[in-house]
């Protein structure tokens, strides 16, 4: 529900001395006492965009720094099972991904009416495998589902999590990228172009779809593995404690 704080101001009509009265109300964050960013808006400007860019409010950016130790986690355990089917089916599925967002740009193509969010995600899957091996894809989101359970704490819902997995596949090719030099410092910096909520919804639901099982199997058994570790461990100190 909507906090019953708001913001009035006056909009001056031409010349005259009659004011309109609108109302805005407070931006309803944790802790955030500015002006929601439209009139029906609930948040302000900088809580609307984070929750755009990101997925939540207060949900903060995985970044490859982030992801790496967890793609790490997945290769190992690759290896480890290098002999088993289950990667050339993953690969099998994402190439079917791959084809039904081709057939919908060609229809998208021949004139047929279809929402722009979803021509948009054909689109950015097709650049996505023209550019990126499948087993940086698979590495890549199977490894977010292992930091998603391991550092449950880092993601604040399930709409940041199809968020950040998004962002995180599709900063494995710069195409998606800008870049444009700080005048003040003379850096480059580099900024991924922005897909609407709607297209990074239903892209994250195809990968989710996708890798989602085998997601969160690996993610089951690592955790599994580190439960053990911590058991040997345990049990290693208690028998230092009982030496004499």
């Amino acid at each position: 529900m909507l906090t019953r704080e708001y913001f009035f101001w006056s909009v001056c009509a031409g010349t005259g001395a009659e004011e309109e009265r609108v109302l805005h109300y407070v931006c309803k964050a944790p802790g955030c006492s500015e002006k929601a960013a439209s009139r029906y808006g609930v948040y302000c400007h900088s809580h609307r965009s984070r929750r755009r860019r990101h997925g939540a409010i207060n949900q903060e950016a995985i970044t490859k720094a982030d992801l790496s130790i967890y793609r790490n986690l997945v290769r190992g355990r690759i290896e480890k099972n290098r002999d088993k089917e289950l990667w050339d089916k993953l690969k099998l599925m994402w190439r079917a991904v791959i084809d039904d967002a081709q057939a919908t740009l060609e229809q998208s193509r021949k004139g047929q009416a279809m929402p722009s969010f979803k021509r948009m995600t054909a689109l950015e899957l097709v650049k996505l495998s023209n550019a990126v091996k499948p087993e940086e894809v698979i590495e890549t989101v199977l490894a977010m589902y292992v930091l998603h359970d391991q550092e449950p704490r880092k993601i604040k819902s399930d709409r940041a999590f199809l968020t950040q997995m998004v962002r995180r596949v599709r900063g494995l090719t710069p195409l998606n990228a800008g870049s444009w030099t700080n005048g003040s410092t003379g850096k480059r910096k580099v900024a991924y172009k922005e897909l609407s909520p709607r297209a990074v919804e239903c892209m994250g639901k195809r990968l989710a779809a996708v890798f989602g099982a085998a997601g969160v199997t690996l993610a089951r058994l690592e955790r599994q593995d580190h439960e053990k570790r911590l058991r040997e461990l345990t049990e290693y100190h208690q028998a230092l404690d009982d030496l004499q």
